[in-house]
């Protein structure tokens, strides 16, 4: 494909454009848009990038040698050197400096910041990427001469040669019809000994003119060099100079990352909750364990951790066992050995003394030689047991002893 859209805004909002083949140099199609509207379905199919033409009259256009190591260092220091030139206040303008040519020179533009906002956003919708954002002063320029003069119907757009060795600037621009006849000669003494391609509808001759036709200017634009279009400036952002629309794409995938996005921050609060909510249950937890252990072991008499308190506990507990095993359950268990079977013995109650491993026992038996029986049969078992006294009751022989374990 090597179709061209041309779009050009006009003063009353409304939007000039036209298909141009750039290899036969024809217009193709041709129309008028009204703010909103867009383009015929047919129409954009086979066009391959987009030239909008911005009013001159509304641009100033130069070109400057910036003394940049880089594409931000250029666009800070752009501002500072036009500022003597522009009647606009910085705050209000958009001063954009174009890609570094091989001789150190960049194309710059400078626009009113509100008016180039409403450009980019009326013919954002119907621009065909890559887009590059062209003045129509400078589309007149004509190649090799040092001035062009060019009638664009409702106006004069006038280009210096780039190229010269003391440029003017503004090198391109636009004047009205009215004032043209005054400003002429000084723009054709300016151009000196130079040849001066002028429009025949202006009817200047001489030595050094040339006659070029007029109107046309959206073929112009079609024509000019690729390296020309690219070394201007970026007015409406660098996404435009893509040919890919990333915007266009990531819309359809709006919605799904808003859900994919919600979905992430409830399972972020729920993950958070969850936190919160297990935070304060250990804290419960601790606080309890501090009590119990303070209820366990009012000795200590001083304030611990947690994790202090678990050790203190478990050390107390590995005292208090033998071998993995309690050494209270092993004499209870021995006890119900030593006495099973014997009915005349009944054990009234038991006391453990953890720190001499012994067990106290209160029993009733029916004789004294019944504990001499018993401790008979606590020999057989590898048992020790301590008479602790007995009385006589109304119930039998009421008495005491302690048992160990070997």
């Amino acid at each position: 494909m090597s179709q061209d859209l041309i779009l050009k805004p006009t003063g009353e909002g409304a939007i000039a454009w036209s298909v141009v083949d750039r290899r036969a140099g024809t217009r193709l199609h041709e129309g008028r848009l009204a703010s909103g509207d867009s383009l015929p379905d047919d129409v954009a199919d086979a066009v391959d990038r987009t030239l909008v033409l911005l009013p001159g009259e509304f641009l100033h256009v130069t070109r400057l040698a910036i003394p940049a190591k880089s594409e931000h260092q250029a666009r800070q220091a752009a501002p500072f050197l036009l500022e003597d030139e522009l009647a606009s206040r910085l705050a209000e303008t958009t001063i954009l400096p174009g890609p570094r040519s091989d001789d150190g020179h960049r194309w710059v533009v400078a626009v009113a910041t509100d008016l180039l906002e409403g450009w980019r956003e009326a013919l954002a919708p119907i621009i065909v990427r890559p887009a590059f954002i062209v003045p129509d002063s400078l589309v007149a320029a004509e190649a090799g001469a040092a001035l062009t003069l060019y009638d664009r119907g409702d106006a004069i757009l006038f280009a210096h040669d780039a190229d010269a060795e003391e440029p003017a600037s503004p090198l391109a621009g636009v004047m009205d019809t009215a004032l043209f006849g005054s400003v002429v000669q000084a723009l054709v003494k300016a151009a000196g000994s130079g040849e001066i391609a002028v429009s025949r509808s202006l009817g200047l001759t001489g030595a050094n003119f040339r006659a070029i036709g007029q109107g046309g200017i959206d073929l112009r634009a079609s024509a000019m060099a690729a390296g020309r279009l690219e070394a201007l400036p970026r007015l409406f952002g660098d996404s435009f100079a893509s040919a890919m629309d990333w915007s266009a794409l990531v819309r359809p995938l709006r919605r799904p990352f808003l859900m994919a996005a919600g979905l992430l921050l409830a399972f972020c609060l729920l993950i958070g909750g969850e936190t919160i909510y297990y935070r304060v249950q250990a804290e419960r937890f601790e606080t309890a364990t501090l009590a119990e252990f303070n209820h366990a072991m009012p000795e200590v008499g001083r304030a611990v951790i947690p994790a202090e308190a678990e050790r203190l506990l478990r050390a107390r507990v590995e005292r208090l066992t033998g071998d993995g095993q309690s050494a209270f359950l092993q004499l209870v268990s021995a006890l119900d050995e030593l006495t099973d079977g014997n009915d005349r013995i009944r054990i009234d109650h038991l006391r453990f003394d953890p720190a001499r491993s012994a067990l106290s026992v209160g029993a009733t038996w029916s004789d004294f030689s019944d504990f001499d029986d018993l401790n008979a049969r606590a020999e057989q078992l590898g048992l020790r047991l301590e008479d602790g006294g007995a009385r006589e009751s109304s119930a039998g022989i009421e008495g005491e002893f302690v048992m160990r374990l070997p």
